[in-house]
Formats: structure tokens, sequence, C-alpha cells
């Protein structure tokens, strides 16, 4: 099937037939702490494809026919769908691949529409929980997302592991789905769009089809839609998304105000308390202004030593820009120009400021240069190469690439997502011998992770991360002796 022909085959379908079949295969890939293992998921029809059917799916309005998908035939024609949707090529890939930007931009589109998915359920809830409990003299977001959402977090984080544990393990009994959503009912008001309403957002962003599958799709800020009085839960794997990071958008979405006391306040803070979890480091200090020729500075957000090492990071709060995903030269170049000043403030801190203009720690120590590394941490990664990244910033600050100059800023200084400082903390990994190995090999200088072949080990958890895990058992406990109480299961002895 072509791609450009989906919109056609779908309008003659059911609307509650196509948003079944995108439930039961959502379902197919989910487990209980995010998506199921990667081998498995291969067999599967991807997230991102059933995202971009459930798109094609609420877009083709006016159906007729009512087909529905239920014999083998009409299954058939789901996995034909699927497959026009895996083949194909967005236009600007295929110029790219004429003009030797393939790289570039593939790895954007598919960072963008395929990692932050696969990050840890709990992790992510111990973000947000943080973040969105967070009160200091300059700001309340507990009271900045009460205002909003009309609800604690904690009620959002309820429903959604609620609806992930059920769907990741295929318990969906349509009485007990009904009493979740009536129990929960003031948050559900919140994570949900009529379907018209939600077409004419969609089409704010997405203006045509060759952009649904890499184009950002408003099912991760609102996964539940109604049509004709029926609500429908098509792709029950992003019910996590849109309880975190789509939530955060939403609160600050338009109050720039807001988005910079956060950056600044609850991001440096969290990274602050996230970093003095780890018993792998001998001293952390956070940012601090100090005088300099007479005038105020500031240091950067998070210094950290062991023994005669330091790690320097400096947070960012920046998002990928919905319109990235279209790979328009203004926001590429935008993004870019963003990721490089970030790249050079660090460096220069590193090279010219610390240990010259200020020294952070209470142990005096004289750090050798190849010992100082630094990091840019951004609360989402847009997937830029970091090679591309270093190359702008070495012409930024005039330094030759073929210069040990050089060689120290590709091995020293990183551009990481917060993701990637939560699991090495979180799994209790030796930051620092980390970061040795990394500079050590010139073949992993570029890449966007410290860790390799995490996934392929057993994980050691901290206590904070076990401690979410149990808490959530606890909900779930709790509403299962609700179910018993209310004569839905079996009440237990």
């Amino acid at each position: 099937m072509e791609f450009e022909r989906i919109p056609k085959v779908l309008k003659r379908y059911d609307f509650g037939s196509k948003m079944a079949i995108c439930q039961r295969n959502s379902m197919e890939i989910m487990s209980t702490n995010g998506l199921i293992e990667v081998d498995k998921l291969r067999k599967k029809a991807l997230p991102w494809e059933l995202e971009t059917f459930a798109l094609f799916s609420a877009t083709t309005l006016n159906e007729y026919s009512n087909f529905k998908f239920a014999d083998k035939k009409d299954i058939r024609r789901f996995y034909e769908i699927i497959s026009a949707i895996r083949e194909y090529v967005h236009p600007r890939l295929k110029f790219a691949k004429e003009n030797n930007q393939f790289a570039d931009y593939f790895m954007i589109v598919t960072g963008l529409n395929q990692f932050q998915i696969q990050e840890d359920i709990y992790y992510k809830i111990y973000r947000y929980k943080y973040l969105f409990n967070f009160k200091n003299a300059n700001v309340d977001m507990k009271k900045q997302f009460l205002k909003k959402f009309g609800s604690e977090y904690e009620e959002f984080i309820k429903l959604g592991f609620t609806i992930n544990f059920l769907f990741a393990n295929e318990f969906v009994d349509p009485n007990i789905y009904l009493y979740l959503l009536k129990k929960y009912n003031h948050v559900v008001t919140r994570l949900l769009i009529e379907r018209e309403a939600y077409v004419s957002l969609q089409e704010n962003i997405t203006r045509d089809i060759t952009q649904y599958l890499y184009g950002f799709k408003y099912f991760y800020q609102f996964p539940f839609i109604s049509y004709q009085q029926t609500i429908y839960l098509p792709l029950p794997h992003l019910i996590m998304h849109s309880v975190t990071s789509s939530l955060l958008f939403r609160l600050t979405e338009g109050n720039g105000s807001l988005r910079q006391l956060f950056g600044k306040e609850v991001l440096e803070n969290y990274l602050f308390h996230i970093c003095n979890l780890s018993q792998d480091f001998d001293e952390v200090a956070s940012d601090r202004p100090y005088n300099y020729k007479g005038g105020e500075r500031r240091t950067l957000d998070i210094m950290i030593r062991k023994g005669e090492q330091c790690f320097m990071l400096d947070s960012k709060s920046m998002v990928p820009s919905a319109s990235l995903r279209d790979l328009t030269e203004k926001d590429l170049e935008g993004t870019l120009d963003r990721l490089v000043k970030s790249v050079v403030q660090v460096y220069r801190h590193l090279v010219e400021r610390f240990q010259t203009e200020y020294f952070p720690f209470e142990e005096n120590i004289k750090f050798k240069k190849e010992n100082v590394f630094g990091a840019v941490i951004l609360l989402e990664d847009s997937f830029f190469r970091r090679e591309k990244i270093m190359k702008k910033a070495a012409e930024v600050l005039k330094i030759n690439i073929e210069s040990d100059e050089y060689k120290y800023l590709c091995s020293n200084v990183k551009v990481l997502g917060l993701y990637e400082i939560e699991k090495m903390i979180f799994q209790e990994e030796e930051i620092f011998q980390l970061l040795k190995e990394n500079q050590n090999n010139k073949q992993k200088w570029f890449d966007y992770t410290l860790l390799y072949g995490w996934d392929n080990k057993e994980k050691r958890l901290i206590k904070d991360i076990n401690q979410v895990v149990e808490n959530i058992k606890d909900v779930l406990n709790e509403f299962i002796d609700e179910l018993g109480e209310e004569g839905l299961i079996a009440k237990s002895i």
C-alpha cells in the first residue's frame, strides 16, 4: 500500500474499530516499567507506527461504510498500513541524503520519535514528583500545578500507573476500566480531548500527511479522545508520558516567566538533589555568585569532585520544539546555535574560570586539566549529532580542529540528556570511571551516552527508586482492595 493512500482506506473504517485495533496493538508492546524488551518489540507494530496510524485514524473524519478490523482480511489490511508507515521516507530525509546530511536529520527525527517513550517509568515518576512538588521562596510548583490542572500531581500518577499496569498485563475488564475512569474523572477530563478539537489542534502543526510519521502528535498530551459520547484510549503505551513530561510542557506553555523560574530554580535544584544521592562523589557544590574584577559572575550549576577529578554541570531546561521534527532550516539552525552556545559556556568555565576566578570545593586541590570534565545537561535531548555541535563550538572558540585543544573539547565536554545522568546515579554507576573510559576512547567521544550495555546487566537501584516502586505497589494494592469492596473482583482474604 502507498503511504498517500492510507487516509482513503481508513475513511471506510468505523472510528471505534480504528481506536480498538490501535489499543490492542499498543497493549502488546507495553511492560510494567515501560516498553517490552527490544528483541520482542521488533516483532510487533512499533509504537511510533501505531501513533502514526492513530493520527491517520483520528483525522479521517466523516467515515463511510463502517468497515471494522474484525476478520482476517481487515487485519491484513491493518498490517499493510503499518508496513506502508514503516517504509515511508520523509521528503526532507530524501533531500538530506542527496546533500550528505542524512545522518544529521535521521538522528533528530528518530531520536525525538523513539527514545523518550523507551525511558524507565520509575525514573520519570521520581523526576516529576520532585519537579511538580518543588517549593522555595521564588516558585511554588505545587501551587502552579494545582491551579492549572485542578488536582494534585499524585492523582495523575495514580491514574497513569494504574492504567499502565492494567494494560501492560492485559487485565482490561470493561467494568474495572469504567470504574477507574469514574474514580479519576477529575484527572481524565484534563487528559481528554474531543475528536474535532484534536484534529483542529493537530492541523496547527501537521499541515499535510508528509509530517505524520515524524511530526509531534497530541496523543502525547491528550491520550483520551472522545467521539459521539464515547471515550477512547487508543495508545495506552503513552499514558505515562502524558502524566509526566507532557504535563510540564502544558504547565509552562505560553508562560515564559514560569519557564524561566523552572529552569533556574526547579531544574537546577533537582540536578543538585540527585547528584547528592550518589555515594560516588566526595563533594557536590551548587551554583553561587562570585566577584571578579569588580563585577558579579556565577559559577556553573553543579560542581562535583571525586579525589582529584572534577565534573562541572550546566542544566538547560530547553526542550525540542514541535516544529523541529519537520526539519526546517530555521528550527535546525536555531536549536544548534543554542546547543553550541551552551557548550562554549561550559568549556570557558573549565579552561578559563574554574580554579582561576573561583574554586567551589572545601578540599584544596590543584586539578590537572585532563581531570576536569564538563557537561551540558538537557531536560530533553534534541539528538543533534555531537560531532556537529563540537565542530561549530570550535569555530566560535577559534579552536583548530587538528589541535590538542579540540581533542580536549571533544573528550572532556559532553552534551547529555537529563535521563542519562539519572540512569548513572540511580543505578549507582561510577561516573568518573565512565568519563575516563570515554575520554580514552576517541570512537566514543560523540556518543549520546556514557553507558554501554547497561540494559544487559542486572540493575542496582538506589533506595530512592526502590521506594518509588514500593509506593506504586501500595497504590495498586489499594486499588485491588477497592475493586474487591465494589464487587468487581473476588475480595481478597
